[in-house]
């Protein structure tokens, strides 16, 4: 069975477009063009997964355009209006080098090229425009900034991260 566990959010449906059962929506993605030939999503309503199959799909500056098989009027895009949209994870296209999705690196060991091993990432806190990894070591956490000058390695097989933070951060928490 499918659960929002094995999901991730790909955006929300936000309202009718026009009188014939189109929708537009919101995807939350970096590049909304790798999901130009979806033919499935899953709607969150009222706490429970619906598969929707896509008929069509128009990607635009602003919003997306869907048409979804069974949804012909008004009525029935307002009925679908404002859910979010899910897809599972193993939809996600595969990212390599620097670029990660943050639940992927859950788990990894987090290491500075100077101070050395920064714990384990429990999670990564998406603050708008300063994203940070949160990592544990010991009984102590810290709070570490991902930003393209920090960032040296990932490792996906060693399942590690390697960076560069600024001098004295990570003693700040682990010094």
């Amino acid at each position: 069975m499918t659960t929002v566990d094995d999901m991730f959010e790909l955006g929300k449906t936000l309202k009718p477009h026009g009188l014939k059962g189109e929708v537009a929506i919101k995807l939350d993605v970096d590049v909304p063009q790798h999901y130009a030939k979806l033919d499935m999503v899953w709607v969150e309503r009222q706490g429970t997964l619906v598969p929707y199959t896509i008929t069509s799909i128009s990607i635009r500056p602003k919003s997306t355009v869907v048409t979804f098989e069974g949804v012909d009027d008004i009525e029935g895009a307002q009925a679908i209006s404002g859910h979010r949209l899910l897809l599972p994870m193993a939809a996600l296209p595969p990212l390599d080098g620097l670029r990660f999705y943050y639940h992927e690196v859950v788990g990894f060991a987090l290491i500075d090229q100077t101070f050395g091993p920064l714990g384990d990432i429990i999670t990564v806190l998406d603050l708008p425009g300063n994203p940070l990894f949160k990592s544990q070591l010991g009984e102590r956490e810290g709070l570490f900034p991902i930003m393209d000058e920090t960032l040296v390695d990932v490792d996906r097989n060693a399942r590690t991260i390697t960076v560069n933070m600024p001098e004295g951060l990570p003693a700040l928490y682990f010094g």
